[in-house]
């Protein structure tokens, strides 16, 4: 096997590497004394790298000088189907002009955070809100001190969001343009966002937490999730239900044998997981990252499962690192 060697560096590439050590070095500095965690960038649960969000970007471009322009490269606006996307183009600059980079974003209203809201429903029977949580339809949240029934419905208004996703287009060209521009690819990523597999500016809807233990309340796995805290309470033994004998027999119990964290959180994935089998396999067998963002795309009833998001997101990871390698 031959081997190469490099016997000769130049002052231009010497002067190169001088350089980028002082971009990088930089950065480091920048990113641990400037930049401001949920402001700046955000930490998405299963994702190695954070996610560098506009704030950040906008700093990034000052500390290096540089300016940014945009150009709308593809526009549809189909009032009748009322489908809007967009596409606009980032070209950064540095302080003499020359053009560093150029980096392209996209949006469309049928992107799931443009698509749905949540509106509060009347509860359904007990029957269909297993359903329509298992589907990722329907939830419970927290409003006004209260907990309420909410469904995912249609957009009426998708229309009235035109500004509002030329302007993300415009926000994921200019991240995707500083990344580039600056290096800072090895601190940040963008993918997420970009590909749907978190919502990084969504709501959040809360479901109301149970405080009881599996044998306490009898049903199905979703049935005890689902419950509101009024049921929840309703379904816990009271104090003076229980007997002396049971105490003394709780006492003298033998204990359980401990089980791992790692096996007690696989098997509560196993149980809660609604991911078809068919999903499942395609994910573990998909080869680029555009096939995942395909399958994530398909599978609108499981974009706010976070088994679903935790395989996309992991899958992707050993894509990347695979082709790093």
């Amino acid at each position: 096997m031959e081997t190469f060697e490099l016997t000769t560096i130049t002052d231009e590439m010497q002067s190169s590497i001088t350089h980028m050590a002082q971009m990088r070095n930089a950065l480091i500095a920048f990113t641990k004394e400037v930049l401001v965690k949920d402001q700046d960038y955000g930490v998405v649960p299963g994702v190695q790298k954070p996610t560098l969000l506009k704030p950040g970007a906008e700093k990034l471009m000052n500390l290096f000088g540089m300016s940014v322009e945009f150009e709308c490269t593809d526009r549809v606006l189909d009032l009748q189907s009322k489908f809007i996307a967009y596409t606009y183009k980032a070209t950064a600059r540095n302080k003499d002009g020359r053009i560093v980079t150029q980096c392209e974003g996209s949006v469309n209203s049928y992107e799931p955070k443009y698509r749905y809201i949540w509106m509060e429903k009347p509860k359904p029977n007990q029957a269909t809100q297993d359903l329509m949580k298992a589907e990722g339809n329907g939830k419970f949240r927290k409003s006004g001190g209260s907990w309420i029934w909410v469904e995912r419905t249609e957009n009426p208004d998708l229309i009235g969001l035109q500004n509002t996703m030329q302007k993300m287009a415009q926000k994921r060209a200019f991240v995707g343009a500083m990344l580039l521009a600056t290096n800072a690819s090895e601190f940040f990523t963008q993918d997420v966002e970009d590909m749907g597999f978190i919502d990084i500016e969504g709501t959040v809807i809360e479901e109301p937490k149970n405080n009881m233990k599996a044998k306490e309340v009898k049903g199905t796995v979703q049935q005890r999730e689902s419950a509101t805290p009024a049921e929840a309470k309703a379904a816990a033994p009271k104090a003076e239900e229980v007997k002396p004998a049971e105490v003394k027999a709780a006492e003298v119990k033998v204990a359980e044998p401990k089980v791992s964290k790692a096996k007690a959180q696989a098997k509560t994935e196993t149980v809660e997981s609604v991911i078809p089998a068919p999903t499942r396999e395609a994910i573990a067998h998909a080869t680029s990252v555009a096939a995942l963002y395909l399958i994530h795309k398909n599978n609108v009833d499981l974009q706010q499962d976070e088994q679903f998001i935790k395989l996309l997101s992991t899958k992707k990871a050993e894509l990347k690192k695979g082709i790093a390698a």
